[in-house]
């Protein structure tokens, strides 16, 4: 099954004449992408959707970062529909292994390098991977699913988060670079798209299910 568009902003066929809010949207995608998500002005932003007023991030975001946050949740939600499709196949199939998990999570990401705007998402999720991580009040619904299928969801364990943190921080860097790459290259760069997805699902795989012990105190 392919991966859910994301070709034009949520809820707007390419027809419709775009809203002031999408304009904003799709303005700061390219820019966070092109420009470094901390380099990007309000102004720039402003001018690059079409518009005169600088405020307008402000009425209707709140802020720069707010607009980054619409901008990745946009991508995210259908990110995460496609990893809830996959991992209904997994349950169907009763194959919950470790490398079912992983491909489950990490597969839709590299489907996104078919498309502009995925390629944009997967350049601006990496570069918020590295900044200083906010915690949340408790994961998400989809990691959650992931905890229970795993068996750890009870126990918190904080390598297995740890783990699973440095799991998703090597998909973005490798899969941002990957995008670099094929944009200069195209898809057959180096070892060919199918076996670099095949080697970076391998390697998070061995990084996340390898056992260890808690250290003690």
């Amino acid at each position: 099954m392919a991966a859910a568009s994301t070709s034009t902003s949520a809820g707007r066929s390419s027809t419709d004449t775009p809203t002031t809010r999408e304009r904003l949207l799709e303005a700061g995608e390219r820019l966070f992408a092109d420009r470094g998500i901390d380099a990007v002005s309000l102004a720039e932003l402003t001018q690059a959707a079409g518009l005169h007023n600088t405020g307008a991030v402000h009425y209707h975001f709140g802020g720069r970062e707010q607009l980054l946050d619409a901008v990745v949740q946009v991508h995210r939600d259908a990110l995460d529909r496609r990893r809830a499709e996959l991992l209904d196949e997994a349950e169907r199939s009763g194959r919950i292994e470790p490398a079912a998990l992983v491909r489950c999570l990490v597969a839709p990401m590299a489907e996104l390098l078919d498309d502009e705007r995925g390629r944009r998402f997967l350049s601006i999720q990496a570069q918020r991977a590295l900044r200083p991580v906010e915690r949340r009040a408790g994961p998400r619904p989809l990691v959650q699913r992931i905890w229970r299928l795993t068996g750890r969801a009870d126990d918190g364990a904080p390598l297995a988060e740890m783990r699973f943190e440095l799991g998703l921080l090597l998909a973005l860097s490798a899969l941002a670079q990957r995008a670099r790459t094929e944009a200069e290259h195209g898809r057959e760069a180096g070892i060919g798209r199918d076996a670099f997805v095949a080697e970076l699902l391998a390697a998070i795989t061995r990084m996340t299910a390898v056992p260890t012990e808690e250290p003690t105190p």
